[in-house]
Parts: C-alpha cells; structure tokens; sequence
C-alpha cells in the first residue's frame, strides 16, 4: 500500500502514510492537477498543496508481507 512524503521548499515535510480501511483494499492515492498535487485518503478526503510550494514527492510502496 501506498505511503507518500512531501518535502516542502521551506524545509517542512509532511507524511501521508497508509492506514488502510476496513472492507478492502484502501489506500492512498496521488494525482497531479495544474499548480496543484491533490493526495486522497482511505475515507476518500483529499488535500490540495500548491506546487509551487513543493520540492519533492516521495511514494514508497509497503510490502503486504
């Protein structure tokens, strides 16, 4: 399942780390959208960040086993 890391240009990191759901395979999920990237939560909640702000993003798949 899916965790993503946002470093931020002012040096902040924020964490999006996969919790999982109940009833199946929930995860997190990452879509870039023009001057934004929209990260949508298990419960289907989203959070825009302005690419602009941005340096870096990081998806880092955890392993089932």
């Amino acid at each position: 399942m899916a965790s993503f890391t946002v470093k931020m240009k002012d040096g902040t990191v924020r964490e999006f780390r996969h919790t999982g759901r109940a009833g199946g395979s929930w995860t997190k999920s990452l879509r870039y959208e023009p001057g934004f990237i929209v990260i949508t939560d298990e419960y289907q909640n989203e959070t825009a960040i302005p690419t602009a702000d941005v340096a870096e993003v990081t998806k880092s798949a955890e392993s089932r086993w």
